[in-house]
């Protein structure tokens, strides 16, 4: 397999695992995925919680005041009776207690008398009161009678204990899916424990108050239906009961238009949804829909904590308050009666992070649904989009990740999943839709992560062949970009733009000769140092050494986007640095050399970079018709005696650079002639004015030359060779012998 395909391949297969093992997980259902799951959810109903405005649900809470101003617990049911009978003469659309009345009022007189009656040390008392008169004198009757006068709603206890014989059946028939459908899906009890039955036929409904409790004791949801009597009962929620029970005198600005032509037209009835035996869809009450989970369950869309205060009423209020006052806050209106007494309440944590009476519960059920803003997540619908869209989104990731560096792919895999968490978000702040944003970013994190590692360890890989390889030929800052993002590097090879460089010692045979191979090695030694380093400061990569020459590349591997006037610098800077070292060897009696000249040639045009060579050795390197120009253009600085030759193509990318024709040359194998310049300054030197000088008589010396003027040519060279020859008097002597020649031969 390439090293390409491993690349890409290695990447991808790892991703493919560690999704498949992040699913694997998921499928299991682990307490702690599902507790994330809820914990997203909790956190997206804090940032958009359920806008409470006009409510349709006062909550009448038998609070401290109410305890201190009437006394202990339990009171007196003549005492509920005169909340009913004030709330009803109100105007209240349903009166809901979210208080249990499963036993006689032991305060009754009634039951006062009897049990005085047995107790001899109270005959006299009981003689004197009129035991008959006591008898007579029911607490619950009244309170019966206050019931029957108004539509209240009661609330039955659903527990698990052992079946009764007297299971009470459901003053509330549920209709579509039979018990029988339900019973494997919806919330089961044994039995249930009912008002007591003058209660119960006083009463216009009945629901149970459950709250469903999830492992980090947060009320998140409520069964909206639940079953009882092993399974031969379906009871509805106290919410739902008290929303059927209202529904004719609700007032209609609470509600919509099409809940309110439904009860207009007759009692409200519950009807399920679902798919029999396997799940629950929806529950509907007069057009109202519910939207529910598989087991019959509404997710709850709470409002702003200060909510609570909006809604809420003392006992106090309703029991001293004046009838008009009474009125207005609760005409039309929803009335849920509960404790919330230090003692009495039953409280409950949202997901909001406070705590509220459970009372206040069934009265946020009521308000969402009446607003239409339900919260709604289908599981069985639901999870397996979102396992579809984890595979999606990690697929979609995995295409790229291999062939981008991984600092990028992690912040690709950081948008996507920003993306699955605040499209989760806008779903549920948009349409109350929940959608689990844990699973995709669970997938996608494993599969990224999963990836990542094999990335990482390739790209270590890279980091250390390219330090190796292109380590001392490299300038620190390309190596740095090469080692950051290595796909830069097509080792492969590619077709580019370079500015190819060659440079020799002229005569070193010569000089070789005269040297042992000990004093070869550290005159070469100290020569390629400086150069190298040279071409590496002007980010340039070191192609290769051969013997005395040296051979270099500009904009390979990497984009360099100067790199002709990079070459034209790095050329320039090697002629002042062999002046250094010339002088230096000339103080060195341990290595007698002579005056060192080099010749280099610059090339720019598209040329083959990559890796070159056998399966056993690769060396990164350029090919290419132009390189052999380059190598040509340095042969050719020993014939005309100048340092640096550079084709047109470079000179006219470096315009600025100090320049001068040296004429046209035809390369073996060419049929087009090749103009060539030496370069002998860079802008400071050209902006001098011997320079423009110097440079208009040597043009046109050369043009004379090429034309046949021998005369005018040799006049300008002769003005040329009397000022500053900026380092080609030799090509000057050179031309000049030319002339002559050619003036003989004549």
């Amino acid at each position: 397999m390439a090293d390409w395909q491993k690349k890409i391949l290695g990447p991808r297969l790892a991703g493919f695992i560690g999704a498949l093992l992040a699913l694997g997980l998921i499928l299991q259902q682990p307490t702690l995925i599902n507790v994330a799951r809820d914990r997203v959810f909790d956190q997206f109903q804090r940032f958009s919680p359920r806008d409470y405005n006009q409510s349709p649900v006062r909550v009448v809470e038998i609070d401290d005041a109410a305890l201190e101003r009437y006394g202990q617990w339990p009171w007196p049911r003549h005492r509920f009776a005169t909340i009913v009978d004030k709330l009803n003469e109100a105007g209240a659309a349903a009166i809901v207690f979210d208080v249990i009345f499963a036993e006689p009022d032991r305060t009754s007189p009634s039951n006062v008398a009897t049990s005085w009656l047995n107790a001899p040390e109270l005959s006299p008392i009981v003689s004197e009161l009129g035991a008959t008169n006591l008898s007579q004198v029911d607490h619950d009757r009244r309170f019966a009678a206050a019931l029957e006068a108004a539509p209240t709603v009661l609330h039955l206890t659903a527990r698990s204990g052992a079946s009764d014989a007297d299971c009470p059946p459901a003053l509330a028939k549920v209709q579509g899916m039979s018990a029988n459908d339900l019973a494997r899906v919806a919330p089961s009890f044994r039995n249930v424990v009912p008002p007591l039955p003058i209660f119960r036929e006083a009463a216009s409904g009945e629901g149970f108050a459950r709250a469903a409790l999830a492992d980090d004791a947060i009320v998140r949801s409520v069964p909206l239906i639940a079953l009882a009597c092993d399974g031969a009962e379906v009871f509805p929620s106290l919410a739902l009961e008290a929303l059927r029970v209202a529904a004719p005198r609700l007032d209609p600005k609470f509600a919509p238009s099409a809940f309110v032509k439904a009860a207009e037209k007759g009692p409200c009835r519950i009807h399920v949804t679902g798919v029999a035996q396997e799940s629950v869809s929806e529950v509907i009450l007069c057009r109202l829909r519910f939207p529910t989970t598989d087991d019959g369950q509404l997710w709850i869309h709470y409002s702003p904590v200060d909510s609570l205060l909006k809604r809420r009423l003392s006992v106090v209020d309703i029991i001293d308050g004046s009838p008009d006052e009474i009125a207005d806050a609760v005409k039309g209106r929803i009335v849920m009666i509960g404790a919330s007494a230090e003692g009495l309440r039953d409280v409950l944590v949202t997901p909001l992070g406070d705590d509220r009476p459970g009372v206040h519960i069934h009265a946020e059920v009521i308000e969402q649904a009446l607003a239409g803003e339900t919260l709604f997540r289908a599981w069985g619908l639901m999870r397996p989009l979102e396992i579809i869209l984890a595979v999606f989104v990690s697929f979609l990731l995995l295409a790229f990740l291999p062939r981008i560096p991984a600092a990028t792919g992690f912040v690709i895999w950081l948008v996507l999943s920003v993306g699955i968490f605040g499209g989760a978000y806008l779903a549920f702040s948009a349409s109350g839709l929940l959608i689990d944003p844990v699973t995709p970013g669970l997938v996608l994190g494993t599969s990224f992560l999963a990836a990542f590692v094999v990335m990482f360890q390739q790209e270590q890989i890279a980091r250390k062949f390219i330090r190796g390889a292109f380590g001392k030929f490299l300038s620190p800052l390309i190596l740095e970009r090469l080692e950051r993002d290595p796909t830069l590097l097509k080792l492969e090879g590619e077709q580019r733009e370079i500015t190819a460089f060659f440079s020799d010692i002229r005569g070193f045979t010569t000089i070789s000769e005269s040297l042992t191979p000990p004093q070869v090695t550290a005159m070469l030694n100290q020569y390629f140092t400086p150069m190298t380093r040279i071409v590496v400061e002007h980010r340039g990569l070191v192609d290769k050494y051969m013997g005395d020459g040296l051979a270099a590349m500009w904009n390979a591997p990497i984009d360099v986007d100067d790199h002709p006037a990079q070459a034209a610098r790095a050329a320039l800077q090697m002629l002042k640095s062999l002046e250094n070292l010339n002088a230096g060897w000339r103080k060195d009696k341990d290595l007698p050399l002579p005056e060192i000249k080099i010749g280099i040639g610059l090339h720019t045009a598209e040329a083959r970079v990559g890796n070159f060579g056998s399966e056993d050795h690769l060396e990164y390197s350029m090919l290419g018709d132009m390189v052999n120009l380059t190598s040509r253009l340095e042969a050719l600085t020993k014939e005309y005696g100048v340092p640096i030759i550079m084709s047109e193509e470079t000179k006219n990318r470096i315009p600025e650079f100090a320049s001068v024709p040296l004429g046209t040359f035809t390369v073996k194998g060419r049929s087009d002639p090749t103009v060539i310049f030496a370069l002998v300054g860079d802008e400071a030197v050209a902006d001098k004015p011997s320079f423009h000088a110097f440079k208009q008589s040597f043009e046109t010396a050369v043009i004379a030359l090429d034309e046949g003027e021998l005369s005018l040519a040799l006049e300008q060279f002769a003005d040329c060779r009397s000022g500053e020859t900026f380092g080609i008097d030799q090509a000057i002597e050179s031309f000049c012998a030319r002339a002559n020649a050619m003036r003989e031969e004549k």
